[in-house]
């Protein structure tokens, strides 16, 4: 496994629909919103920080994202804008809890970003410039070690390569990445994604990426799942996240597959770095081993991912599954080939 995740906020209307894939935020709704302002004209996270420390408000620590001792990937763009009296703002990004990786602040009245090595105690280890109000790709990769890693790139450049010791004995994993605002500024964010060094495939910075999404249009080959009214692609085709609506099912194999509208033509080929199914899936059965997974079908074959997924019980919570290359012949997407499959669920 490389990439992990990837998100690029085009789903959320509001912080309800947000908690739904991060649960364990403590930002108000007063602060969040998701308009259209991102970079290619749809929708981003932006945050209106308006004089308030706000800690932790953006955390991500599920299992599988960070264990001790290996090397963690991450990207996002952002942006951020002066506020009236022209003082800045205060972004940490420590990617683990309290003594152990790293932090970067971006500085109040400055566009200096500082960066410290987290472990026994916090040491500067560097500095590096960004820009106001301009859209920037912020990627960084991190082990956690005695022989620990701390490499940064603002706009694929790198700004920051450092080795040494920023582990602490008593660090508990798995690690979080998270983000503390303060200060009266405006803050966006879009295209985030977080993986690792595994494998041999995505395995290293992704670059300056963009996230793009395609909602079902049509019934594809199966329909077994039973809508909660209407058809079943209405059922799951919005834009933004609702579930007054829904499709369900119980009997082992029973699927769904639906037709989708082609990709941005302007993608190039070679920039497709993987494919994501994401759902929003719970479970209603009493039974306890309720599970779904991914349908991916190309040609005439249906393909599954690698590992079915448990469902809470209860709450509709986010289950995403990445294709990493075409499971078809084990190579890289194409527009042709994303173009060409239908996806869905089952029943495993």
């Amino acid at each position: 496994m490389a990439l992990l995740s990837a998100d690029g906020f085009e789903n959320y209307n509001d912080k309800a629909d947000f908690d739904l894939t991060y649960p364990n935020n403590n930002l108000s709704d007063t602060y969040l919103s998701f308009p259209l302002e991102d970079r290619n004209g749809g929708r981003c996270m932006k945050w209106d920080c308006d004089h308030t420390y706000l800690n932790q408000v953006w955390r991500m620590g599920t299992s599988g994202w960070a264990v001790s001792q290996s090397i963690n990937i991450f990207g996002f763009a952002f942006k951020c804008g002066l506020n009236d009296n022209g003082a800045g703002s205060t972004l940490t990004l420590p990617v683990t809890g309290s003594y152990g990786g790293m932090s970067i602040q971006f500085n109040p009245r400055s566009t200096t970003a500082t960066v410290r090595r987290w472990g026994v105690s916090q040491q500067i280890i560097g500095y590096f410039e960004y820009a106001y109000d301009t859209w920037q790709y912020l990627e960084v990769k991190l082990k956690i070690s005695n022989s620990g890693i701390i490499q940064i790139r603002l706009n694929e450049q790198t700004v920051i390569d450092w080795t040494g010791d920023n582990y602490y004995q008593n660090e508990t994993f798995p690690i979080t990445f998270s983000i503390a605002l303060h200060d009266d500024q405006l803050w966006w964010f879009d295209d985030f994604y977080r993986g690792n060094d595994q494998g041999s495939y995505n395995n290293d910075f992704l670059g300056d990426i963009r996230i793009d999404v395609i909602n079902p249009n049509g019934a594809g080959n199966y329909t077994d799942l039973t809508p909660s009214t209407g058809n079943n692609y209405e059922c799951v085709d919005e834009t933004l996240l609702d579930d007054s609506d829904y499709v369900e099912g119980i009997n082992v194999g029973d699927k769904d597959s639906y037709s989708y509208p082609v990709v941005p033509t302007d993608i190039d080929d070679a920039g497709i770095k993987a494919v994501m199914i994401k759902n929003h899936a719970q479970k209603t059965a009493e039974a306890n081993n309720i599970k779904i997974d991914a349908l991916l079908r190309t040609g005439s074959t249906d393909y599954n991912s690698s590992a079915a997924q448990n469902l809470s019980d209860g709450e509709f919570s986010p289950i995403d599954f990445i294709f990493e290359k075409d499971p078809s012949d084990s190579n890289p997407w194409t527009q042709a080939k994303i173009n060409a499959c239908e996806f869905g669920m089952e029943v495993p």
